[in-house]
């Protein structure tokens, strides 16, 4: 069998044969390729860069906010909030103390400001532009809010006055809930930056398949061995980046207090300049 007998057909425009049959042509040259693709190769690598660079960094701020809210808030972890659901279960059930009564504020505040991440983000496509540089905007303020209650200067244990507490820690929480907006938004295909639970159990597989590469045990399997290394170095980085923002924010807590929270401030506004240098 000839390599133009499994190329698909068309009907052809000539008249049809004596017998009546419609006469098959190849179908060379009847659709285009990707020119996108072919004029810019290295798109796709620069891209998968840029996602890595935004997943380490947006990491790092889970993390540092992770040992500040735990520090400050009496073990809260505002990157985890979902936690917070357990225990305001054992608090309505099994009659469990509140540490604060603004911890029942979390869920809400976690919620209320997932719609004004929503809103936003309608907002923009509504407008005909991209949400992203909209919701690092709204991550930014938080950090902002969070790091300006350093001037009351109410000590790492909540002994302060209380709405210092409570505002810290609903602007803790809200820059989280929109770090989650904007992974969805603009990162869904990476991995995730605040719950580092799912990424652990990536890491772990794909060093797995890595190794087994490495030894042949699946030699068939050389594309998903490029895949499993490529997948391996992303969640590698998300991880690396927040055990090292937890342990810069640990550190600068003890020093500096909520002024610290000028670091992961820092860095959401680096991922919204190459954001901004992408959109134009």
């Amino acid at each position: 069998m000839g390599a133009s007998s499994v190329l698909p057909a068309r009907r052809s425009d000539r008249a049809p044969s004596s017998q009546g049959n419609l006469e098959l042509v190849t179908y060379v040259g009847s659709v285009a390729p990707e020119s996108p693709l072919l004029s810019n190769p290295h798109s796709l690598i620069r891209q998968r860069r840029d996602d890595r660079f935004a997943v380490a960094a947006l990491s790092a701020t889970a993390g540092y906010v992770d040992a500040v809210g735990f520090l400050m808030l009496v073990g809260l972890f505002p990157a985890h909030v979902t936690g917070e659901l357990v225990g305001l279960s054992t608090v309505l059930t099994a009659g469990h103390p509140i540490s604060h009564p603004s911890r029942l504020a979390v869920i809400p505040v976690f919620v209320g400001a997932l719609f004004v991440a929503a809103l936003a983000t309608r907002s923009r496509r509504n407008a005909g532009k991209s949400s992203e540089r909209a919701l690092l905007g709204l991550l930014t303020v938080a950090l902002g809010v969070c790091a300006l209650t350093g001037f009351w200067k109410p000590p790492p244990v909540p002994t302060g006055e209380a709405w210092v507490f409570g505002l810290r820690e609903c602007s803790m929480v809200a820059a989280m809930a929109f770090q989650n907006a904007y992974m969805r938004e603009a990162l869904a295909n990476a991995c995730p930056t605040t719950v580092m639970t799912g990424n652990l159990t990536q890491f772990v597989f794909e060093l797995v398949d890595m190794i087994a590469h490495r030894i042949g045990w699946n030699r068939t399997e050389t594309t998903r061995a490029r895949g499993s290394r490529s997948r391996f170095w992303l969640v590698a980085s998300a991880l690396g980046s927040f055990l090292a923002g937890a342990v810069l924010g640990g550190y600068l807590t003890g020093i500096v207090g909520a002024f610290g929270m000028v670091v992961p401030m820092l860095a959401a506004l680096l991922v919204a300049r190459r954001v901004a240098r992408e959109h134009g």
